[in-house]
């Protein structure tokens, strides 16, 4: 049993996809439903945020980073395994060596390069850091990069770059689809 909860990432505005992308259907499921799967399937409570029925932000259009401040502020969690919702191709495997890194370092873990998804532990040292890059009139740059290097975080190397690939516009969706369809 995990003491991690899931999260999906569902707030952002899809201006380049031109619809919500956690509505986008994949195999007859939305893209949340999908995300919401692969979390449950790794026995993670799930939490979204954003969304027409996710956590709202509390400081909005602010990236991912608000989003996990938001959240923190909403729930408790000993750690979170961060997912965008996006990402059509992700599988339990590639978010399975997340969490089990993640839960035997007790750092934040990510793939080399690639900033999501992401399994990040709860501390003090991350509470200590949003509330520094949420505090108005901070000039600490609110970005995933700059708080893995912060909280000393891990990447691990990918193992299954099509897993990360995610569909910021209609074009990139047709063609994950694409991909699916050569798979099957």
């Amino acid at each position: 049993m995990h003491t991690c909860s899931g999260l999906i990432l569902a707030g952002g505005l899809s201006t380049r996809m031109g619809s919500d992308k956690a509505s986008l259907q994949r195999n007859h499921q939305t893209m949340e439903n999908f995300n919401r799967g692969l979390l449950a399937a790794l026995g993670l409570d799930v939490v979204v945020a954003g969304g027409s029925s996710g956590i709202p932000d509390l400081i909005p259009r602010a990236g991912p980073l608000a989003a996990i401040y938001s959240v923190l502020h909403t729930i408790k969690p000993s750690a979170l395994l961060v997912l965008p919702v996006d990402m059509p191709l992700l599988t339990t495997t590639v978010l399975g060596a997340l969490l089990e890194e993640g839960e035997k370092t007790g750092l934040p873990v990510c793939y080399e390069g690639c900033y999501l998804p992401l399994y990040l532990p709860v501390t003090q040292s991350l509470q200590d850091y949003l509330d520094i890059a949420f505090t108005e009139g901070s000039d600490q740059p609110r970005s995933l990069k700059r708080m893995l290097a912060a909280l000393n975080g891990r990447q691990l190397p990918i193992t299954d770059a099509d897993a990360l690939l995610n569909a910021n516009t209609p074009e990139e969706w047709q063609q994950v689809l694409q991909m699916m369809d050569d798979v099957d």
